[in-house]
Parts: C-alpha cells; structure tokens; sequence
C-alpha cells in the first residue's frame, strides 16, 4: 500500500495519521509523551502496512525541544522522505513573523492545513485550542502573525495552584453556564467561556469576512457548548493536514 506519514509531537502526547493515495485520511494513533517518534512509525507500520515496507514520505513537527534530537535520530532510515515542518520549509506562505525561528511549527502546520482546506482567498482566524490556546491570522498567502494563551485546562490548574480556597476543577464532564452557580461551574465557565470570548475578539478583529478554523484537544468543547457567535469550522486533524500538504505531492 501507498501511503504517507505525518507526526505531531504536542506537549502531552505525539500523534500520527496515516495518509493513504488518493489523499484521505486511514488511520491515526496516539502515543504517550515519551514516545520516540521512530517507535510510533514502525508502531504504524505494523498496524497499516503489515510490516512491508515504509512510508512514502514522513512529515513531522515538534514543539518539545527536549526530544528533538532523540526524533531525529528515531526517524532516520524510516522512509526514503522525511521533512520536518519548520520555517524554513518550502511552503505557499510568506512568514511575517518577526522572529521565525521562534515560531511554533504546529501553528505553521494548523495554518497550512486551514490555507488547503479553505484556500488563499479568504482570511483565516487560525485557533489551536490545546495546552496553549494560539490565535494566528492568515491572509492570503502570508501567515501575519499571532497570540499565544493558556488553554482551558491551564488556566483551571493555575487558579487551583495559585490560590488558597479554589479547588481542582477538571474541564470535562460538568456544566458550562452563562453563569456558574457554584465554584466549580464559576471556574469551568470562566476558562470554557473565557476562550469563547476571546475567539469573538479576535475574530472581530480579523474582520466579518474572515474564517475561524479550529482544532486542538479542548476545541470540542467550544463546538459542544454551541457558544460561539460566529461562523466556523472544526477540525480535529487541521495539524496533520497541513504537514501532510507538504509532502502530498511528493512519488
């Protein structure tokens, strides 16, 4: 079988997705933190290609700098094309960011993916809503720049950690009202409905002809919750979407 690779190494985990000839999406697997990117490739190789053989080709980012050479040297060998995703890639975006070195590779990848989902002629409002939540501006074919947050989660542990009285609130399983009648509905509608908020403005401010594009682990809750005033999309693979449009046309 054909098909290609793409990896994510996130804070808390490294996810890949396997991509088969004709562009779709076949398979996807989750690892833990710890996972040497190598070992989740051949863990895809047994699981999709029985053992036979490589991947085409291998895109991959990482935003764990602790990890990177171990990655690296994983990866080596594995397929006749492995690229990593950086700012310095060959890509159909011009990077405006001052610092691009600085740049977080998957939001260069949750922008590529948004640009070859919906195309170059509309702006993009580009939202991972992770561990960070990131809010990144495309327009055309230039990546302008973004902010950078705590995620739902985050923010929920930082109130537990850094006060006396509030308590350990999990994100997941609880009520999200308008207003919270209890500590915990107050903190858990604070930091769900506080990202809501903060999308409106942002996306306010990227003007009523952009396009909000979503993904990252806590995006569900945002699109369960129908809260948010404006239109969207939401999409749980927008990362490896964009690192699989770098090698899509590679043979």
């Amino acid at each position: 079988m054909q098909a290609k690779l793409t990896i994510d190494r996130g804070n808390t985990a490294i996810k890949a997705a396997v991509w088969g000839p004709d562009g779709q999406l076949v398979d996807t697997l989750k690892g833990d933190e710890s996972l040497p990117a190598g070992d989740l490739v051949l863990a895809m190789e047994q699981r999709v290609l029985a053992g036979e053989g490589h991947f085409d080709a291998i895109c991959w980012c990482s935003v764990v700098a602790s990890e990177h050479a171990d990655d690296t040297a994983s990866l080596e060998g594995l397929s006749p094309r492995v690229v990593e995703l950086t700012a310095h890639t060959p890509m159909p975006l011009t990077i405006a960011y001052r610092t691009p070195d600085t740049l977080g590779a998957d939001r260069l990848a949750a922008a590529l993916g948004a640009r070859h989902l919906v195309g170059h002629n509309r702006p993009l409002l580009v939202s991972d809503i992770g561990t960070a939540v990131t809010y990144d501006y495309v327009e055309g074919d230039r990546y302008v720049g973004g902010n950078i947050a705590p995620g739902i989660d985050l923010r929920l542990r930082a109130l537990a950690a850094f006060t006396d009285a509030l308590p350990a609130v999990s994100a997941q399983g609880g009520d999200v009202p308008l207003w919270g009648q209890t500590t915990a509905e107050a903190m858990r509608s604070g930091a769900v409905r506080g990202i809501a908020a903060e999308l409106a403005y942002y996306h306010a401010a990227a003007g009523h002809k952009a396009l909000a594009v979503l993904t990252g682990g806590s995006a569900e809750l945002l699109v369960n919750e129908n809260i948010l005033t404006f239109d969207y999309i939401h999409d749980p693979y927008l990362v490896h979407k964009g690192l699989y449009s770098i090698i899509k046309d590679e043979n």
